[in-house]
């Protein structure tokens, strides 16, 4: 619309002048002008739109300076979040290594007391399978094994103080894992709280679109100003037009249907004077612009529409911004709520620690030591057997020694005791009759006459099978050497050559 928008520029300049003069036979009637000038009265209705205008630009102002406070917010929120959220899953890391390296060493110590076990269980087999000797026990003892003669109240004691531990190690890890699961599951839920949070199109690279919006809200603003402006210069000249045409104010009164007022309207005020060449001129230019007006008010009406629809998009992101500060600020709270049961979580770890240090690392321990002690106590018990054996052989061998000396000695004893006295019998028939009785008080003694006997002991006195071999007295009786098998020594002798 040129006249409103730059009314000098369209009477001076020489390509104007020459499109007044083309237009200036077209004005000859005054219902021309009634009608421009109506058009013109009825395009300021316009203004509400400008209105809508200002009070658009004016929420969109504060909007743009709600968008800085609240990105600024939301980022920082999502900084603090990304900061309590590496600290409690940390926590749960520890929690976790914590537990991975007492089930670790809690899987060997539980190896070794299994094998242990195994070991004793496999001597404690060997003594049930190895039977006593009957020439060892008395007539008619019932048959017997080296297992009867242990003690096997220490093996069955230990073994339900080590199961007693264990149930407590499970149920301290039950508990532990309840306290984990939880630990999880408030994760669990805020990465999903997390993840659910609305995230605002907005980063480093893609800035907030609000600026921009604001910017291009205040240009279609501007120009609707501006496109105003024009009409409000055109309605003025329709004005000036009418006033400087005869019955012209009338009749746009009458047209518009306006009641004279005291003031007059817009036609109040008088004319300035103004040439028959100038006022064609100002027909001319109210010719092309009168031309132009439902443009413009088309173009006006278009930005506020556009306004709206910006306002609307700055909206849009404001609210999405408020539902995400909201959202962050739902997940502070839960933070908070989680950050109190991470006490609990850490307490039920610690003490998971701690009896694992004081209660069942210990007691396992304790156990497998005594299990290897047990175990080797009873292969000494099994090795001591099979060297008694050997000893039993060995003292009846010697036995059999001695017996056989003693028997020579007697023998050799009994030998000189008959020759002493058969000498001593020659003597005394050759020189008896000669030698007086008291030259000598032992001239006629007999021979003194040695016996080789075993020596009485202190053991009580018992029966046995072979009755010779029992010396001395009868509280003083000393049992025979049992006769053991070859094979039984035999085997006694590749036992204990094999612990060598």
């Amino acid at each position: 619309m040129a006249s409103p928008r730059s009314p000098a520029a369209s009477v001076s300049s020489a390509g104007s002048r020459h499109s007044i003069e083309q237009e200036r036979g077209r004005f000859q009637t005054i219902e021309d002008l009634v009608g421009h000038f109506v058009a013109a009265k009825r395009s300021l209705n316009t203004q509400t739109v400008l209105w809508r205008a200002n009070e658009i630009v004016t929420t969109a102002r504060e909007l743009l300076e709600e968008n800085a406070i609240l990105a600024a917010k939301n980022a920082a929120i999502r900084n603090i979040v990304d900061q309590q959220v590496e600290t409690l899953e940390a926590a749960r890391r520890g929690v976790d290594v914590v537990e991975a390296e007492i089930q670790a060493e809690y899987k060997q110590l539980l190896h070794d007391v299994d094998t242990s076990f195994a070991g004793l269980n496999s001597t404690l087999s060997v003594l049930r399978e190895t039977p006593i000797e009957a020439a060892l026990q008395p007539p008619g003892t019932p048959q017997k094994h080296l297992y009867d003669f242990i003690d096997a109240t220490a093996v069955t004691n230990l073994e339900g103080t080590l199961r007693e531990c264990i149930d407590r190690y499970n149920s301290a890890t039950a508990t532990l894992g309840e306290s984990n699961d939880a630990f999880d599951t408030a994760l669990d839920n805020l990465h999903s709280s997390i993840e659910n949070v609305p995230m605002t199109p907005a980063t480093t690279s893609n800035p907030s679109p609000i600026p921009i919006l604001y910017h291009d809200l205040e240009g279609h603003a501007k120009e609707a100003a501006q496109a105003f402006q024009g009409l409000v210069q055109h309605y003025d000249l329709c004005v000036t037009a009418l006033q400087h045409t005869e019955g012209g104010s009338a009749a746009a009164t009458q047209a518009t249907g306006d009641a004279p007022s005291q003031s007059g309207g817009e036609f109040a005020a008088p004319p300035e004077p103004m040439s028959e060449e100038e006022r064609q001129n100002m027909l001319a230019v109210l010719h092309k612009d009168a031309n132009e007006v439902e443009e413009v008010v088309i173009e006006i009406r278009e930005r506020g529409s556009e306004m709206t629809l910006l306002l609307t998009q700055i909206e849009n992101h404001i609210n999405h911004l408020r539902n995400e500060a909201s959202a962050l600020s739902s997940i502070l709270q839960m933070i908070a709520q989680i950050t109190t049961e991470v006490r609990s979580h850490l307490l039920t770890s610690r003490s998971f620690h701690v009896s694992w240090l004081d209660d069942t690392r210990p007691t396992l321990l304790n156990g497998i030591d005594e299990w290897e002690n047990q175990r080797e106590f009873y292969e000494r018990f099994d090795y001591a057997y099979a060297e008694l054996l050997v000893e039993v052989s060995s003292r009846r061998r010697r036995h059999e020694k001695a017996k056989r000396k003693a028997e020579e000695a007697q023998r050799e004893l009994d030998r000189l005791f008959t020759e002493d006295e058969r000498a001593r019998e020659q003597f005394a028939l050759a020189q008896g009759d000669f030698l007086p009785l008291d030259i000598w008080p032992g001239l006629r003694d007999a021979p003194r006459q040695y016996e080789v006997r075993a020596i009485p002991t202190n053991i009580p006195d018992s029966e046995d099978e072979d009755e010779e071999e029992q010396v001395g007295t009868k509280s003083h009786i000393v049992q025979s050497i049992p006769q053991l098998g070859r094979n039984v020594v035999e085997r006694a002798l590749t036992r204990v050559k094999r612990r060598m």
